[in-house]
């Protein structure tokens, strides 16, 4: 292939660059990511010879095929087939895979420009936490949600993609050495008072545990303590509460008041009607166990209750979500996808697990962790997210083995 077509390959990994960076984007420009490196794709597809095949044949987009067929076929006793079409497309991302493969010799230049798509994403934050500097189109371009600084990301979808783009820095700032370490830990810091600034909670428990996580791993395969990452993450914490204490500081008076309601059975708050969608989901899961309700069908479950909140389109849980509409079919070739994704990534990572060949497998992790707390399988930006991390992680490619050490 090199042979054939030396600036076909040029010409793919700058769109490949340019899919990954714009994948953080605003929902405008993310939903358009992939389409000019897929029509590449197309026209070089003689050229990039039987090699993509491998991409396509992976375990984790055969998985995903799955998936997206028992969804499909849940369309037939769902009570929203738009809404269900609408969940399963998001599933497509997994195909970025294939499209990525024929350059995967250099996902260390892929995975660059992927951190580098947040790097628009924290400058959209300052400009949303300075309403604008007074430029009226700006503030109105962003979600600007009180007390909530996201950019323009939706503020809980923020926090998500957040939590995922720490765990892009998190081993290499625990474990690296030399300059890459300190890149690190600087994108470690600024990405902390990014996650703390966008005021999602959720988002806040799943960083934390995955801080935990890192630090626990690195003590026990190595007995040193990342103690320079501790620090970074303390003081990137402190900043950012200064910064935006007032709203945090709101954040967690309303997380208390409303735990306290929903002891007393008022649910008409936003964590009241996160635990009553995880009841009715749960519920609805019991009544139908095989199948689910179909694909899209959640909402029709939350419909049928007395929530005055609007944000039940989903469970707000990825788990609780599958079950809910897939049934316990869907909920095993869901995990399938997410088993054989973290194979794919720590098949990697292990060649190196504490650098930046190890990220996308610390990005997918805080992408679980995290979807205790959102959907991350049906939202743009987490979907996105994930395929990405998948795209940079085949289970097998010519270059995984130790020889291609240096290329990540």
């Amino acid at each position: 292939m090199h042979q054939r077509d030396r600036i076909g390959d040029t010409i793919h990994l700058v769109l490949g660059c340019l899919c990954m960076a714009m994948i953080s984007g605003p929902v405008s420009v993310a939903v358009f990511a992939p389409i000019p490196l897929v029509v590449f794709f197309l026209i070089r597809v003689l050229n990039t010879g039987p090699i993509w095949i491998h991409g396509f044949g992976q375990p984790v987009v055969i998985s995903g095929v799955l998936l997206a067929g028992w969804s499909a076929l849940s369309l037939t006793w769902s009570s929203d087939p738009g809404a269900g079409a609408e969940s399963i497309a998001q599933l497509r991302w997994f195909a970025l895979l294939g499209f990525v493969y024929p350059i995967i010799e250099r996902r260390g230049a892929l995975l660059g420009a992927l951190a580098l798509g947040f790097v628009f994403g924290f400058g959209a934050q300052v400009i949303d936490g300075f309403n604008g500097f007074g430029n009226l189109w700006l503030e109105e371009a962003l979600w600007h949600e009180p007390e909530r600084v996201s950019g323009w990301w939706d503020p809980a979808v923020g926090g998500s993609v957040l939590v995922a783009a720490l765990g892009i820095h998190i081993p290499s700032a625990v474990g690296g050495k030399g300059r890459m370490r300190w890149i690190a830990l600087g994108a470690c810091a600024v990405t902390t008072i990014a996650l703390v600034a966008t005021g999602t909670r959720g988002a806040w428990i799943a960083g934390v545990v995955m801080l935990v996580l890192a630090l626990g791993a690195r003590v026990w395969s190595s007995k040193r303590v990342g103690i320079a990452l501790l620090g970074v993450v303390v003081i990137g914490a402190g900043v950012s509460f200064l910064m935006v204490r007032e709203g945090v500081g709101t954040r967690i008076e309303q997380a208390r008041a409303q735990i306290e309601r929903a002891r007393e059975g008022d649910l008409d708050s936003t964590i009241g009607a996160r635990i009553s969608m995880a009841d009715h989901a749960f519920r609805s899961f019991l009544e139908h166990p095989i199948r689910g309700v179909g694909v899209g069908g959640f909402r029709g479950v939350m419909e049928q209750t007395d929530s005055t909140l609007d944000d039940a389109a989903h469970a707000h849980n990825q788990v609780l979500q599958w079950m809910c509409e897939l049934g316990i079919v869907g909920l095993a070739l869901g995990v399938l996808v997410v088993v054989c994704s973290l194979v794919g990534a720590w098949r990697w990572a292990r060649v190196d697990p504490w650098s930046y060949r190890a990220a996308p497998l610390w990005g997918m992790i805080g992408l679980v962790l995290v979807s205790a707390f959102d959907s991350v399988f049906v939202n743009l930006h987490t979907g996105a997210l994930m395929g990405a991390f998948v795209a940079l992680s085949p289970v097998w490619s010519p270059s995984i083995d130790d020889r291609a050490k240096d290329d990540a």
